[in-house]
């Protein structure tokens, strides 16, 4: 179809064009989200942060993902406290104050044992010191608000407003074997620091559903070298787990069900995303940059992941919200965004009741790129390679599980009506398996093929599968839309669909082959 050039599209144009897909860019709460720190990627004693990563990972196409006992990942490290003297502490519940006190002032190198039962606290537990270990019983069981006898449980319940759970700033910093229950903002927040081990932890609200929930569960950010494994995280507000602006991520082997966002990748360079199982939430697993952030996002490999059922309400609050999650259709398996080389091999969609993966420009939530210029100009999602992965069926027939709202969720709004129109009209009964907002390259070069290298092949679909991959073109589909006279057939027609296999987007990935961690 033929598209007009962004680059003869007057600013005031682009703006109005965007404007319904206009979803408000941040991660967090104004005070401490990525606007705050002018260089939010750089931390104490942090060592050349591009140098490359770790060659131990991936060739495009094949990737060695390792298994659950491939041994502990090699990775340089900032502190160490091998030969310095080391401390052991250990508190029984009731001994909160004494807790309290110890961390307050805490020497480096210093393990803390908590034993079984429930900690109740009035404020935030806050770790500034390097080399800690803070380890419990267990984390025990989704639900389970007091500790047994083989899981200890901090209980934030009826902490001070605005405080986190368990807040962290340190160089090798260790967490394991416990539960952090109703933090009133994030449960685990772990930021500007490096040698991060995540383990065996649950993060977890009393009640779904509530926009009052803590924004966060797992949350490490501004850091380096993070590891978050065999973790589970419930009821977040924003995203159960969540690594961002950091470099050099593994996520694997954890549960996140009933958030908003089950699992959040943002500007985040080499990440690799295991074993994870996203189910019930109300999007399953996203990848994406934010404008205003030095830390272009690149290298993200998401492998053996099940992405099933994430139809839950979205219960983020958008209220003067600054979350992207807040905006998006109930029923999004996937979503990529300002994103690239991202390679998606061996996961499991199915029964995401809009669409399994969505694939969209920066420019969809922030059609400035001068805003984009801390990031190098990062809104360009490119590198996409979507290959020898499993689609179930199920997904793509009820666009924000029937509740859209052109307000709140407008990109929701606008699938809806339109996919409504193409099942009367063209027997289009669901959204594809991949939905491609058709934005990118930006300006656009239309002798140039697929110019973004999305890729979809060999993949597993439905008995009976037709069109896999679809082009909205939202530009030309919201220009008829929005038009004083609505025209929903001309819209319709913008819009193109390709089987697996078909050209152009029967690609074969991208080179260089990742190299993650």
């Amino acid at each position: 179809m033929n598209r007009l050039p962004l680059s003869r599209v007057t600013r005031v144009a682009l703006v109005s064009l965007m404007s319904l897909l206009a979803i408000p860019a941040c991660s967090d709460d104004d005070a401490d989200g990525p606007y705050a720190d002018p260089n939010p990627s750089k931390g104490p004693g942090e060592e050349t942060p591009d140098a490359g990563p770790p060659d131990s990972g991936t060739d495009s196409g094949t990737p060695d993902s390792g298994t659950p006992d491939a041994g502990p990942t090699v990775w340089p490290q900032e502190f160490t406290c091998t030969g310095k003297e080391t401390h052991t502490l250990s508190f029984a519940p009731g001994q909160e104050q004494q807790l309290q006190n110890a961390v307050n002032d805490l020497k480096p190198c210093t393990t803390i044992t908590l034993g079984a039962g429930t900690f109740h606290f009035d404020n935030a537990v806050t770790i500034r010191q390097d080399g800690i270990t803070f380890q419990g019983a267990g984390r025990g069981a989704k639900g389970e608000a007091t500790g047994g006898a083989a899981s200890t449980v901090l209980d934030f319940t009826n902490a001070a407003a605005n405080t986190n759970g368990l807040d962290v700033v340190g160089k090798l910093f260790t967490l394991r074997d416990m539960a952090l229950w109703g933090a009133q903002k994030d449960g685990l927040r772990v930021e500007n620091s490096s040698n991060v081990f995540i383990q065996r932890i649950r993060t977890e609200w009393a009640q779904p559903n509530l926009p009052t929930n803590g924004k966060y569960g797992i949350y490490p950010v501004k850091s380096r070298y993070v590891i978050v494994e065999d973790s589970e995280a419930y009821n977040a507000s924003d995203a159960g787990i969540y690594v961002g602006q950091t470099r050099y991520a593994i996520v694997r082997r954890n549960i996140a069900k009933q958030n908003v966002a089950g699992i959040e990748i943002e500007n985040t360079k080499f990440a690799f995303v295991e074993g994870n199982t996203a189910i019930d939430n109300t999007t399953g697993l996203v990848v994406f940059d934010l404008p205003g952030n030095p830390i272009q996002g690149t290298d993200v490999l998401v492998t053996k992941n099940t992405i099933t059922g994430n139809n839950r309400k979205n219960f983020a609050s958008d209220s003067g919200s600054s979350s992207t999650v807040s905006q998006v259709p109930a029923g999004t398996g996937t979503f990529i965004l300002a994103s690239r080389r991202v390679e998606f091999v061996g996961n499991t969609w199915g029964d995401n009741n809009t669409v399994d993966i969505a694939v969209l420009s920066g420019l969809a939530i922030e059609p400035n790129p001068v805003l984009w210029s801390a990031g190098f100009f990062n809104f360009s999602t490119s590198d996409v390679s979507i290959h020898h992965n499993t689609f179930l069926g199920g997904s793509g027939g009820n666009v924000d599980s029937g509740e859209t709202n052109p307000a709140t969720r407008p990109l929701g709004y606008l699938i809806s009506n339109l996919y409504a129109y193409g099942k009367a009209a063209a027997g289009v009964d669901r959204v594809e398996h991949v939905m491609w907002d058709g934005i990118d390259p930006a300006p656009r070069n239309e002798n140039v093929a697929n110019g973004m290298n999305l890729c979809f092949s060999n993949n597993t679909l439905p008995a009976g599968a037709k069109a896999s991959v679809v082009d909205l073109d939202l530009e030309a589909v919201q220009k008829k839309l929005t038009a004083a006279t609505p025209d929903i057939v001309g819209a319709w027609a913008e819009t193109r669909r390709y089987n697996q296999g078909a050209a152009p987007f029967n690609c074969s990935g991208f080179a260089p082959a990742l190299k993650l961690p």
